[in-house]
């Protein structure tokens, strides 16, 4: 019984920093984060952090990793309804990638690092969206709209990376793009909001 009970002390407690460290990470990065804020968000201390988690980073990649892990599960959703029609789907997928820069500004580059160091839990979940997007009903619907003539000749890779280059660009970008415009957060992140119709509009254009 003692045994069960420690059991699930060690849970809480995992849980509650990986909770505290999700909103510090996704607010200030990796570089930015602070060991010790993690550790007073979670009410714990920084010790208990390098027990469970090895280091800060090691808790980054968990929290990035579950984070992704999420993240495809909602677009897999979104790509596999058989209710909504594949134009619907690009409107959703674009809300879906903006969603996730407003929620977590740092996840983009954060990952871009994690794949050019070959991270395997990373690199795992890419290759998991590749294939699950190649068997998707998505890519059954764009199909069926060459076939009948409404949109040129493509490979439904093309769209999702002209789809995800255009909502993800601004994140990795945001330093430079915020000075040019002389924005502060808050009207950068408005300007994401705001192009999200912009986006999934244009992406269709091309395809017609």
């Amino acid at each position: 019984m003692m045994e069960m009970t420690l059991e699930n002390e060690d849970i809480d407690t995992r849980e509650r920093i990986k909770d505290a460290a999700r909103q510090i990470f996704m607010k200030h990065g990796l570089e930015g984060a602070r060991t010790e804020e993690i550790a007073n968000l979670s009410q714990t201390n920084p010790s208990l952090i390098s027990y469970y988690f090895k280091g800060k980073e090691k808790l980054f990649d968990t929290v990035l990793s579950e984070t992704f892990s999420a993240f495809i599960d909602r677009v897999e959703k979104i790509v596999n309804t058989i209710d909504t029609d594949f134009e619907t789907k690009v409107h959703q997928l674009v809300d879906c990638y903006s969603d996730l820069i407003l929620e977590s500004p740092h996840l983009p580059m954060a990952t871009l690092i994690k794949i050019r160091k070959k991270n395997r839990a990373i690199l795992s979940y890419t290759n998991r969206m590749r294939v699950m997007l190649h068997r998707s009903e998505m890519a059954k619907q764009f199909q069926q709209r060459i076939n009948k003539g409404a949109y040129k000749q493509a490979i439904l890779a093309q769209v999702i990376i002209n789809l995800v280059s255009l909502t993800l660009f601004p994140a990795l970008a945001a330093p430079v793009l915020s000075n040019m415009g002389d924005m502060k957060q808050d009207a950068f992140m408005m300007l994401i909001k705001d192009r999200r119709q912009y986006i999934a509009d244009w992406v269709l254009y091309t395809l017609r």
